[in-house]
């Protein structure tokens, strides 16, 4: 249980632009974009001299959140205002507390899970296109659909505009 553990996990959250996690006896890990390595670690040293659990530092367009959960230190940036803002520090906690394993891409957990287990039980006609409908016959058709429509009554006699007067 650590944040070093989870740090891939971290790093894949939307908004976050680079981070860095520090343990007790372990290399600080970064992530991210290179050039915040330096800042990310001024970052905690800063903390470091302070007796708070966690700071924020507003660099520009960034902000960067750093916070100390059960002896680690991370260090993470992300745009100003961005909504993972919001959420972050709760999300830092929760993965110092529980190691979620190894890290796998969405686009590869989907692709793995979209191939066929059985070559055989593939498929000869391909999937119909995103967006389409399988036909449907008069008889299959919503119950909806089969009433009547309604149209605006027709303008009464004798209004030249063909307006109706009573608002539709």
């Amino acid at each position: 249980m650590s944040l070093l553990a989870n740090i891939d996990h971290l790093a894949a959250a939307k908004g976050i632009v680079a981070l860095c996690v520090a343990g007790p006896n372990a290399p600080r890990q970064f992530r991210g974009v290179d050039t915040w390595n330096p800042v990310l670690e001024g970052a905690i040293s800063l903390l470091e001299l302070t007796d708070e659990s966690t700071i924020r530092l507003v660099i520009g367009k960034h902000t960067m959140v750093v916070q100390k959960e059960l002896g680690e230190t991370v260090a993470v940036v992300l745009p100003t205002g961005h909504a993972i803002a919001k959420s972050l520090r709760r999300m830092i906690r929760r993965m110092a507390k529980k190691d979620r394993g190894p890290y796998v891409p969405e686009d590869m957990d989907s692709s793995v899970s979209a191939a066929p287990s059985d070559p055989a039980k593939t498929p000869t006609s391909p999937p119909a296109p995103l967006g389409a409908h399988a036909p449907v016959s008069p008889a299959q058709s919503h119950p909806i659909s089969q009433q009547p429509s309604r149209q605006a009554p027709a303008p009464a006699p004798g209004d030249p505009t063909g307006r109706n007067p009573f608002g539709s």
